[in-house]
């Protein structure tokens, strides 16, 4: 065995935003690139979930065997200005990774600034708010390929990221670190944006309860026209909808909260009602952004 942390039976709960307090037979903490390697290796053949800031994601079960691994990369955060890069590593949050950027008066990092996630799992779903997304600004990622077993190099194409998407999905790694364009900037105006950002996300977000971020993917209708989830949403009664302590929030109804102790059946039966009502009404299939484990 490699030299990081385990932890057996361990709650779950401080390690993801929704605070589902599940149960995990196998936790692993890293604390270096080359630990983390080593976990990986060593846990081959178990089924290994990455998690970082614990956003974006949902338990579907409220105890992971030891079928399981469960690898925590918040440890793995060293983030630098090398030249025209900013290189960070896979458990490095985006909160941060933004304030260094500000604090290196390099700009266009601003929008990360409140997205509650890490470097590694923005780079799978290619996070990001309005005109921007992380891929926009990669220009290589470093993983550990599991088939080959070996460390590898990756630089994107003009394809390899969509949107809520990267190809980063369909391949056999794992996130080590990456390269990020770094845009000269202004600190004042860098900051002042910021600040402006998180202002908005603020006002029109609730975080007076644990959530997970915004749980759909924005649809579609039949003619290719975006639609706006909490519009469906208040259009079928759903803004306040609770089952137990989950509860679509009542403040911006995009979003899933946990009130107080919500139960994982709890958040899956509000889930299937969103789902349920927006299609009969609409005829429109939610897709979730969160990742269900």
């Amino acid at each position: 065995m490699g030299n990081y942390f385990v932890l057996n039976h361990a709650s779950m709960k401080r390690y993801n935003t929704l605070r589902l307090d599940v149960t995990v037979h196998t936790l692993v903490m890293p604390y270096s690139i080359e630990s983390f390697v080593s976990a990986i290796r060593d846990y081959k053949d178990k089924k290994i979930v990455i998690v970082g800031n614990g956003s974006n994601i949902f338990f579907s079960k409220d105890y992971y065997d030891e079928s399981y691994c469960f690898i925590i990369t918040n440890l793995i955060n060293d983030v630098e200005l090398d030249g025209d890069e900013i290189v960070c590593e896979a458990g490095t949050r985006l909160h941060r990774l933004a304030w260094f950027a500000c604090e290196q008066s390099l700009g266009e990092m601003a929008f990360l600034e409140d997205i509650p996630g890490t470097v590694g799992g923005a780079l799978f779903m290619n996070a990001g708010q309005w005109q921007y997304t992380i891929g926009q600004y990669v220009n290589w990622i470093e993983v550990y390929n599991t088939e080959k077993e070996e460390i590898q190099r990756i630089t994107p194409d003009e394809g390899f990221f969509a949107y809520r998407y990267s190809r980063l999905n369909d391949l056999p790694v794992y996130v080590l670190r990456c390269g990020l364009k770094a845009v000269p900037g202004n600190y004042n105006e860098v900051l002042s944006q910021m600040l402006e950002y998180r202002h908005e996300r603020y006002v029109k977000q609730p975080r007076n309860f644990a959530n997970a971020g915004s749980v759909f993917k924005r649809p579609k209708d039949k003619n290719g026209e975006w639609l706006f989830v909490w519009k469906l949403f208040d259009a079928v009664d759903l803004r306040g909808f609770r089952v137990g302590d989950a509860l679509v929030s009542e403040k911006h109804p995009g979003f899933i909260v946990n009130a107080g102790n919500a139960k994982v059946e709890d958040v899956a039966a509000v889930i299937n009602e969103c789902k349920k009502r927006v299609k009969e009404e609409f005829d429109v299939e939610l897709e979730l952004e969160w990742r269900v484990i």
